[in-house]
């Protein structure tokens, strides 16, 4: 059976870990396994590698506090491990369920890939999925006069193209910068659950969706690593959703 692991430490955040690791486990299907992590992480870092892990459940921190947007533990293993991590803010609510769940793509099928497991567990225990597209303003596809009946043929087939499991999912549209609107969406939803696909780099300049999310998010967030190998056919991809508005 698959599992999930609850990195519980010693602070205040414990609870809270472990209520939102039994939701993710029910939802992955998984049994939950809590293990603490004290001043060394060699236990969490072997146990996470091991096969049959889906996923680990870890604090962002003790207490809203410092400039970066976790804690060590949390950052250690958002940016090492190839499973999905689920960071956890301290004062999210204690859940056994996850009713919705928020999916930002940003148009790639990279992207798309990566969610691809999440949005579809989430159908099939018929969640609320929200997806969430920010375009940039230079790439905003270019509209006729018509404009609510095209905004509605673009957004179906923007569903139907990178989530073609969930249909029935609302789709929130924004046009500026992703990291200015995300956060925005996700308190406008109500969802339970933000669901990011990254390439685990946290430097300056990279991530800034990741980054935000992680520092100011009221409820846990999904990280899954994505890879590079896909990135020529996302530039294919994203011209030819745009461009179906435009011929």
């Amino acid at each position: 059976m698959s599992r999930v692991i609850a990195a519980v430490t010693g602070d205040s955040a414990a609870e809270v870990v472990l209520s939102t690791a039994t939701a993710v486990g029910r939802l992955f299907g998984a049994q939950v396994e809590a293990l603490h992590v004290g001043a060394e992480r060699v236990a969490l870092s072997t146990a996470a590698r091991k096969a049959g892990v889906t996923a680990v459940v870890v604090g962002a921190r003790g207490a809203h506090s410092g400039k970066r947007p976790a804690g060590s533990t949390a950052i250690g293993l958002i940016t090492l491990q190839p499973r999905p991590v689920v960071v956890v803010p301290p004062d999210a609510p204690l859940r056994r369920e996850i009713a919705s769940v928020l999916v930002p793509l940003d148009g790639t099928a990279t992207s798309a890939a990566a969610l691809a497991e999440i949005v579809e567990l989430a159908h099939s225990a018929a969640l609320r999925i929200v997806i969430a597209h920010v375009h940039p303003p230079q790439a905003l596809p270019a509209f006729s006069d018509h404009l609510p009946h095209e905004v509605r043929a673009w957004s179906e087939e923007f569903i139907a193209r990178y989530c073609p499991s969930a249909r029935d999912a609302s789709l929130e549209l924004r046009v500026g910068e992703p990291h200015e609107h995300v956060l925005d969406i996700l308190r406008e939803s109500g969802c339970d659950l933000v669901a990011l696909g990254w390439r685990q780099e946290l430097a300056r300049g990279h991530a800034p969706v990741v980054r935000r999310i992680l520092a100011e998010t009221p409820v846990p967030v999904l990280l899954t690593p994505v890879g590079s190998d896909q990135m020529s056919s996302d530039v294919r991809a994203g011209e030819g959703l745009a461009g179906t508005m435009r011929s």
